[in-house]
């Protein structure tokens, strides 16, 4: 690759990214953008080729996957429609817990599971919550 830009939330692995790209030699080449994909914009407005997604969890609506893979195709990449341009290119969930280990955090009288009208319950890294 001529450029690559990766994005990381995390501050300190960002850091490390830095340090290790300099130590091999690759600063010309890969710039460590700091924030969530959906803050950032790529320098001097240009879009990549390629983009590679890191968030996805267990399941396909873990950390927002969804919402921030959508978000960097449409803001982010040349050619978006283009599956051969993004992975993973397909995500699905074919099962997902009833039950985890979580749910102690919100039992009575701690939390009112009515105020969910039957709602699921979804996690993200930025739930500032679950620190």
């Amino acid at each position: 690759a001529g450029r690559v830009f990766a994005v990381e939330a995390n501050e300190q692995a960002a850091q490390l990214a830095r340090e290790n790209i300099e130590r091999r030699g690759f600063s010309d080449v890969i710039t460590v953008l700091e924030g969530f994909s959906s803050d950032i914009t790529l320098p001097d407005g240009i879009k990549a080729d390629f983009c590679v997604a890191e968030i996805v969890g267990s399941i396909a609506t873990e950390e927002g996957a969804y919402a921030t893979v959508v978000d960097a195709h449409a803001r982010l990449l040349k050619r978006p429609e283009l599956s051969s341009s993004w992975i993973p290119c397909q995500i699905q969930t074919y099962g997902a817990p009833v039950s985890y280990t979580l749910h102690n955090m919100f039992g009575p009288p701690e939390f009112d599971w009515n105020k969910l009208k039957g709602e699921p319950v979804r996690f993200n890294c930025r739930d500032k919550g679950l620190e």
